[in-house]
């Protein structure tokens, strides 16, 4: 097969002064994107946990207003110290702790959440509890915290996990914990954020304390509703994002599945969350699509959402982890009739398309392959970033495959695809260069879980993303 190779540079983002490619260099050097209307900022956290787990916490956050050192001796470029919240931080901002705002287990509740052999009685207990805790900071405390950390002690982890189980997975049947307790913050108004011990008790075998306090700064700030940290520097302004995924129910019949839209995103850095209609299984029994008018129920809210803040856009973009299908598009195209520019583009792994260079590093972040004659393009968006000499990550990367639609496809690729670059880098559960898959995929499927737990219990979802990281 006959290829041609490509280098797209490196999207740079923007942050309060200035623009950076690194998210933790540009946090350091120019200040967060939006720090909030004080210019100071003070996130009132929320805590619920036992003693033991609510002071571990509060120890890492105490700890997270002076400068955290790295562990090993050589500074790397993606790895910097964490340089501190409070007055004269990076952050523009610090952490309140206020005893009114924690919620702590008592020795007996947690007797009568571990009291059985069963993991999963457990977790239906412990659920229990935590809806009853949240809805009462909720409500005793005017204003309520910004933020509740909900600080998981080890045998309350140790209870509600099966044996061979990843303890990030608590579950209760189809339940799980991490998405019932994002339903709870839908449910009260109160965005949240899960600590597990090995968060916190930093014994050598998860992430570093600096690490920790990066990721956990960043995604507090945008969770405190506080500020935006970072946003793409070079996005259109007249173009409306989105990324369509599917979920199945949880519950009733498993079988169904609900179009889940993960964030419409703005160059202002806002992003939004909406929801569809049930989708139908395609011919071939693998895939899901849309109908028409599901499909154009679904690109209308999309715009509807955008119009909310801006003028009607010029351009859609939709990213889908599937080709579109005939009855799609219609829909799609019924929608956004008067949208002069549309991109609709499938984004997939999985495709065994290699590069291997000669040297000692995998290929570029950035690299793209095109096999000639074809609207495939295999696009790294892991590898090695020149701006940190290094690769960032763990494993041998391997690109994802960028499909643009044949017939509705008004832009060029080399665009196309340093906009999904763009998107790698604006997860703000991290603080990390990038991921591997753009947010309007990636995000689309941790959020498609929340919303099935949500409408099966009948809590109305909201569209901010923050409540759903």
């Amino acid at each position: 097969m006959d290829f041609e190779t490509e280098y797209i540079e490196e999207p740079s983002l923007k942050f309060k002064t200035g623009e950076a490619k690194d998210p933790r260099a540009g946090l350091m050097e120019y200040g967060p994107w939006t720090p909030g209307s004080s210019g100071h900022n003070e996130i009132k956290i929320g805590l619920i946990g036992t003693n033991r787990s609510i002071s571990a916490v509060k120890g890492l956050l105490q700890e997270m207003e002076t400068v955290i050192p790295r562990n090993s001796e050589e500074v790397k470029r993606h790895q910097p110290p964490f340089p501190s919240m409070g007055p004269n931080s990076p952050f523009e901002a610090s952490f309140v702790l206020m005893d009114r705002h924690q919620s702590e287990f008592t020795r007996r509740d947690l007797d009568h959440i571990t009291q059985h052999d069963s993991p999963s009685k457990n977790v239906g207990i412990l659920l229990d509890q935590m809806d009853k805790r949240l809805q009462i900071l909720k409500r005793r405390n005017d204003p309520p915290p910004d933020v509740v950390i909900v600080a998981i002690p080890e045998e309350i982890e140790d209870a509600c996990t099966s044996s061979g189980v990843n303890k990030a997975k608590m579950k209760d049947g189809p339940t799980d914990f991490h998405d019932r307790i994002k339903t709870f913050g839908l449910k009260y108004d109160v965005p949240t954020q899960l600590i597990r011990p090995a968060s916190v008790h930093f014994d050598g075998t998860g992430q570093s304390k600096a690490e920790v306090a990066w990721n956990l700064s960043v995604g507090l700030l945008y969770k405190s509703r506080e500020g935006k940290p970072w946003k793409v520097a070079d996005l259109a302004e007249d173009t409306c994002y989105a990324g369509i995924s599917f979920y199945r129910e949880r519950h009733g019949d498993r079988s169904k599945a609900h179009a889940s839209l993960a964030q419409v995103f703005l160059d202002t850095g806002e992003s939004f969350v909406v929801w569809g209609d049930p989708a139908i299984k395609d011919d071939s029994k693998s895939n899901y699509h849309l109908t028409k008018d599901s499909a154009e129920d679904i690109v209308t809210q999309i715009l509807d959402q955008y119009t909310m803040n801006k003028p009607r856009p010029e351009r859609l973009v939709l990213h889908k982890t599937s080709r579109f299908h005939d009855e799609e598009k219609e829909g799609f195209l019924n929608a956004a009739s008067d949208i002069p520019k549309l991109d609709f583009v499938t984004i997939r792994e999985g495709d065994g398309i290699r590069l291997f260079p000669s040297g000692d590093y995998p290929p570029l972040r950035g690299t793209v392959l095109h096999p000639r004659n074809t609207n495939k393009y295999f696009l790294y968006t892991q590898g090695y970033v020149p701006s940190l000499e290094t690769y960032p990550g763990p494993r041998i990367p391997t690109p994802i495959t960028v499909e643009l639609d044949p017939d509705i496809n008004h832009t060029s690729y080399r665009e196309i695809c340093r906009e999904i670059l763009s998107f790698t880098k604006l997860d703000w559960n991290t603080s990390s260069f990038c991921k591997k898959q753009p947010v309007t995929i990636k995000v689309a499927r941790s959020v498609g879980a929340i919303l099935a737990e949500s409408k099966n219990r009948g809590i109305d979802v909201q569209p901010q993303y923050y409540y759903y990281m």
